[in-house]
């Protein structure tokens, strides 16, 4: 096993962000929504839906990074810390090519793609959100003087650092992508235990891998075919999942109020022998479990390519679905997938617990075309 990376988190959408980030750079990455029980042996870096990377422990990948936002900052580092025993952890929360930068501390966005240094004024301060927080952390920084100074300043200043008993964190900067580079190098020459912050952590261990030569020199990235066919579960009435199904209804959609697996396994497997696509909504999230049924018995009539899962990432265990690899861009927080384990698998599926884009998501999903 190759493994180098597990990132963890509780949004999905931010995981899925990973996956594709780390697919797309040729990476053999899975994301899995429970517990992993077998690996293939090729796979590169894995992620995991849960606020606990305990389930991570067995597997002794070399690096944990808890994807956590400023507000979520204290929860995620003493969890994590607490459950892989981490001392000094490093956090990362700029990503310079997407405009986002930290110096002493502070998180600043651009402003003017035409204009890097002009950056808001009102910029977050992530020692204050820390200390707001939890105050269990001492605090120390990496800040883009040691950056400026090269490798050797900023492993200097890590070795004192982690002479620290204490458990600390270390606020790392960065303002250019020199920096990100560099950061990323020391990341993947030391593998702390844990680094909590951004995307900018995989970005950054992306820049190093680069560098390591151990990324492909050519990603072939395929581009899904379109089909004539779609399956869409709904199960839950939020507002955008009730604008979706409007669209769906009047844009060649049969649409199904799912009340019962019985008829809606009847009334849907009718429509999709004569070539229909199918969009079966649930009002009452308690339906969950009879709606999976119904998308497994659909699937065993009549064999599903590609799927949706609209506001239902609560059906995922319920259809026996362990993990997904990525198989193309869709639109930002929604890539088409590949369902790995359970009835399912071998779809492709489209698994999202928030709003899935304009409303000709579902088409563009259908065609395999990026919105």
């Amino acid at each position: 096993m190759s493994l180098r990376l597990a990132f963890y988190g509780a949004s999905l959408t931010e995981l899925l962000s990973g996956l594709e980030r780390l697919a797309q750079a040729g990476v053999k990455t899975q994301l899995y929504l429970s517990s992993p029980t077998s690996l293939p042996a090729d796979l590169e870096v894995l992620g995991l839906l849960s606020e606990s990377p305990a389930a991570l422990l067995p597997l002794r990948v070399p690096v944990h990074h808890a994807l956590a936002t400023p507000e979520s900052l204290g929860a995620v580092l003493a969890l994590g810390a607490r459950v892989l025993g981490a001392q000094a952890i490093p956090l990362i929360f700029a990503t310079p090519r997407e405009g986002y930068f930290v110096a002493f501390r502070g998180l600043h966005r651009q402003l003017y793609p035409e204009s890097p240094w002009a950056i808001a004024r009102q910029e977050t301060d992530l020692a204050v959100l820390l200390h707001q927080q939890t105050e269990y952390f001492s605090l120390y920084d990496m800040s883009c003087l040691y950056l400026e100074a090269g490798r050797e300043a900023v492993r200097t200043r890590l070795k004192e650092i982690q002479g620290d008993p204490e458990p600390s964190v270390i606020f790392f900067d960065s303002l250019t992508t020199a920096h990100e580079a560099l950061v990323g190098e020391i990341l993947w020459e030391q593998k702390p235990r844990l680094v909590v912050g951004s995307e900018g952590v995989q970005t950054a261990l992306l820049a190093a891998w680069e560098t390591a030569q151990l990324l492909p020199e050519v990603v072939m990235l395929t581009r899904p075919e379109p089909l004539g066919q779609l399956l869409v579960a709904h199960a839950s009435a939020l507002p955008e999942s009730v604008v979706q199904q409007d669209w769906a209804r009047t844009n060649g959609f049969f649409c199904h109020t799912f009340r019962d697996a019985p008829r809606g396994v009847k009334v849907a497997q009718g429509a999709l022998s004569v070539g229909h696509s199918v969009s079966l909504f649930a009002e009452d999230p308690a339906l969950g479990p009879e709606l999976a049924q119904t998308i497994i018995a659909l699937h065993q009539k009549n064999p599903q390519r590609r799927l949706v899962l609209s506001s239902s990432v609560a059906l995922a265990p319920e259809l026996g679905i362990e993990a997904l690899e990525w198989v193309a861009a869709l639109a930002s927080g929604c890539p088409l997938c590949r369902i790995v384990g359970g009835p399912l698998e071998g779809c492709e599926v489209v698994v999202q617990a928030e709003t899935l884009g304009p409303e000709p998501f579902f088409l563009k999903v259908r065609q395999g075309i990026a919105v």
